[in-house]
């Protein structure tokens, strides 16, 4: 059993000072550390942290430290502001504009090409993964069949089926649908043209800087191409339309654009000149002329009935004067012209 301590004999207030006696001598304050003499060598100073950017008057505020600390990051940002904006703007801009004048099978070409460039990558990154824990090049290639028939892509034509179910669709087509088919799938092949030159030209060394300037070229040219696709699409439904009368109106008005080409053939001598080649070098020098001809009308999509404006229309009867004179040749109208006594 534990033993209990017997109390005290004195109070624990034994020993205090008494409040009217006299006061209690610092003692805690005379025995306390004291600072030890400087050593032989070394100044008698004591160093006093100072603020940082605190000078001769004192302490900075807060917010000039700040200013002075941020103002190497702002005089860079205001250097390279203009150049970083001006680039960001101009690639939106451009993509902003693609998205607004691209037609529907150009936006669908691209969704495609888009889709099955995310899809390489893609393969690309689980065929890394793969072979680090040690697949095979047979696994991989069994791999690689299973994934293109589960992930959904071009239709595969490999049965009869399939290749009867396509005929009919090619045989019960409209020609407006023909045309968007064609459309679509001449942009889907210019894509991904573009994607393999891009992937060739990175590897010999093309810059991005490189590539942005010639993808803008690409894109001029492409608004280009869309506008003479307009065109030509508006002369032939302008065509579909055309009355019996306008057709007969239209070809007398091609007789005189050749007559008059004609007259300015025997006017400087062309067709004096092959006369006595007989018919066939006139026939010979209109096909010529003619294929000349075709290939600055838009290669015949443009008529010689749809040309319009004075200076056009000089222009055209210049270029078609062999196509005139070859045909007066050959058809033996070549006496007829002196007949006329055009130049008296």
């Amino acid at each position: 059993m534990a033993t209990i301590p017997p109390p005290p004999d004195q109070p624990p207030t034994a020993g205090t000072p008494h409040p009217d006696s006299e006061p209690v001598a610092e003692w805690w304050r005379k025995g306390g550390p004291r600072i030890p003499a400087p050593s032989p060598g070394l100044p008698d100073t004591v160093y006093t942290p100072v603020p940082v950017g605190a000078g001769a008057g004192g302490p900075v505020s807060m917010e000039a430290a700040a200013e002075a600390f941020w103002a190497p990051a702002g005089r860079l940002f205001a250097e390279q502001a203009t150049t970083i904006a001006s680039q960001v703007g101009q690639q939106v801009g451009e993509q902003v504009t693609q998205l607004l004048t691209e037609t529907q099978a150009q936006r669908e070409a691209r969704q495609q090409v888009e889709y099955e460039t995310r899809l390489a990558s893609e393969r690309t990154r689980m065929d890394a993964a793969f072979e680090k824990v040690g697949e095979t090049q047979a696994e991989q290639a069994r791999r690689h069949g299973i994934e293109d028939i589960l992930v959904p892509g071009p239709p595969q034509h490999t049965d009869l089926l399939s290749l009867i179910d396509r005929l009919a669709d090619r045989i019960t087509e409209t020609p407006e649908e023909k045309a968007a088919r064609l459309e679509t799938e001449h942009e889907l092949h210019k894509q991904r043209a573009r994607i393999r030159e891009d992937h060739v030209r990175a590897a010999a060394g093309e810059t991005p800087k490189q590539r942005d300037l010639r993808h803008r070229q690409q894109h001029l040219a492409d608004q280009r191409e869309a506008k003479q696709r307009a065109r030509r699409q508006r002369r032939r439904a302008a065509r579909a339309q055309l009355s019996a009368s306008t057709r007969y109106r239209r070809f007398r008005r091609w007789c005189t654009l050749t007559a008059i080409s004609a007259v300015g053939g025997y006017s400087i001598g062309l067709v004096t000149v092959i006369t006595p080649g007989g018919p066939w070098v006139g026939a010979i020098l209109a096909t010529f002329g003619h294929a000349f001809d075709l290939y600055l009308r838009d290669r015949g999509r443009l008529r010689v009935t749809e040309v319009r404006g004075a200076g056009r229309l000089a222009l055209l009867t210049v270029v078609r004067i062999p196509v005139a004179s070859g045909l007066v040749v050959a058809t033996g109208l070549g006496g007829l012209l002196p007949a006329l006594h055009l130049y008296r």
